[in-house]
């Protein structure tokens, strides 16, 4: 069927994935671009050591666990939730010195 030159009738040039094909760089941005960044940073970590959720899982739990670590600190800095000190931004702040000024004093 056309309209104005226009095939109307057009069929799909994509097909899924068969478990043992890789996916194309289409798939992979559309999976990764439903992600939160800290799923971005866990994908990427793992994609860059050629490893994967399945691999992982296979490791011992020393291996994983020291590898889970590794994840949780590289999220942390990258979406800048440590302090200067490296210490997560939750951490309890220390109090400064000296007595409390009440907030009528500064105005």
């Amino acid at each position: 069927m056309e309209s104005n030159g226009v095939v109307l009738d057009q069929k799909p040039n994509r097909i899924a994935l068969n478990e043992d094909e890789k996916p194309d760089a289409a798939d992979e941005f559309l999976k990764v671009s439903k992600m939160t960044p800290a799923e971005k940073i866990r994908y990427f970590f793992l994609k860059d050591r050629e490893l994967s959720e399945d691999k992982l899982a296979a490791m011992s739990q020393k291996d994983r666990e020291a590898i889970e670590q590794q994840i949780k600190d590289v999220i942390l800095q990258q979406l800048g939730l440590e302090d200067e000190d490296g210490k997560p931004g939750d951490a309890p702040k220390p109090s400064p010195e000296g007595d409390p000024v009440p907030l009528d004093a500064m105005l």
